[in-house]
């Protein structure tokens, strides 16, 4: 293949939504400036085998990637926009943010469908792969299988986070960790959604709105 980052590649990408939400624009400087210069343990024939496997997609907002009970393999890098996780409850599980990690656990590791829905609340650009491809191609590539364990362990240190929050914090030390680590998501996500993860009603959402945000002006 040949690397020439001057040049641009259009992909084909199948994913659950409508081929006309869905627009694919990858340049080779892209991913390049993205991830090789970030990860200079890969070689020439590591980058040369992750440009045929990736595929880089934006998203219209509102849209689902997944649905619960689908069984789609592959995983995805954020570079920018919000995707909202949801159970069949539609109570939301977590919220993946620039840089953060695409894909279903449920598939990937335990080959099962999805027990959540993916759902983007902004546009949303990513690169995507398809897993399947990606673990067949570490058997040759050593590096990219460090690169692949590196996800694995964000990932994993994700859910740890999400699922420690979730039993030792209350609603309102949760909404405080979000002030204080990540407000953007307090300005991005609709209430019924950011109520949903901190398992409170809206009203309730609101009056810890105004609570901080009253203290915060009185501190000025």
């Amino acid at each position: 293949m040949n690397l020439n980052f001057k040049n641009s590649i259009i992909i084909n990408y199948k994913i659950s939504i409508a081929k006309s939400d869905i627009k694919i624009t990858m340049t080779l400087n892209d991913f390049s400036d993205k991830y090789f210069d970030q990860n200079d343990f890969l070689d020439s024939r590591d980058r040369e085998k992750l440009l045929e496997l990736v595929q880089f997609v934006t998203i219209p907002k509102d849209k689902i990637l997944l649905h619960r009970g689908e069984q789609i393999k592959q995983v995805g890098i954020i570079l920018k926009g919000l995707i909202r996780v949801y159970n069949k409850d539609n109570r939301t599980v977590w919220f993946v943010q620039n840089n953060g990690i695409y894909g279903s656990i449920d598939t990937l590791a335990l080959n099962r469908t999805s027990s959540l829905t993916f759902e983007t609340l902004e546009e949303t650009s990513m690169f995507l792969l398809n897993y399947d491809d990606l673990e067949e191609t570490i058997i040759s590539h050593p590096n990219i299988a460090s690169l692949l364990l590196m996800y694995w362990k964000r990932t994993a240190v994700e859910i740890y986070r999400n699922f420690y929050t979730s039993l030792s914090l209350s609603p309102e030390e949760k909404y405080v960790e979000i002030l204080q680590k990540n407000p953007q998501l307090i300005l991005n996500v609709k209430s019924k959604d950011l109520a949903s993860y901190l398992g409170i009603h809206p009203t309730s959402l609101s009056r810890l709105k105004k609570r901080y945000f009253v203290s915060k002006e009185n501190k000025i």
